[in-house]
């Protein structure tokens, strides 16, 4: 029975329910900050919840948001962001996006560096992100 299930997985595997598209950041100095961005595609038939995002290239990693409240605009962290069932969301400039605090080495254009995204159903995805200038 076992081997039919392991054959059954090698000629229909299953679809991830979460893929992660286009990440990329920008490029920054040692010690400062830069900002890491993506689209989550979420194929499931239930919400998902990515809850925080871990990487070796700054001291501080935190999910954030861009508002505006009257003239006034800044970022703020959230300590989530949900992804509705069937749906894509996408972390860009002038919006939600992953905020790399205390950098502990220069980040240069072409450069790549590893993240780990926690989220509640899924549980963890490792993505590479490529630096370069925004489009």
């Amino acid at each position: 029975m076992s081997i039919l299930i392991a054959i059954l997985f090698v000629l229909f595997p299953p679809e991830d329910k979460i893929n992660i598209k286009d990440a990329w950041m920008r490029p920054s100095s040692e010690k400062m900050a830069t900002a890491l961005y993506f689209v989550i595609e979420n194929k499931s038939e239930t919400a998902d919840t990515l809850f925080q995002v871990d990487s070796d290239l700054a001291e501080r990693v935190e999910i954030h948001e861009t508002y505006s409240e009257g003239e006034m605009m800044g970022m703020r962290k959230v300590n989530f962001i949900v992804i509705s069932a069937k749906s894509s969301f996408e972390l860009k400039p002038g919006a939600h996006h992953v905020m790399l605090m205390k950098l502990k080495n220069d980040i240069k254009d072409g450069d790549k560096g590893e993240f780990i995204l926690h989220f509640k159903q899924v549980g963890e995805i490792k993505i590479t992100a490529i630096a370069r200038k925004p489009k």
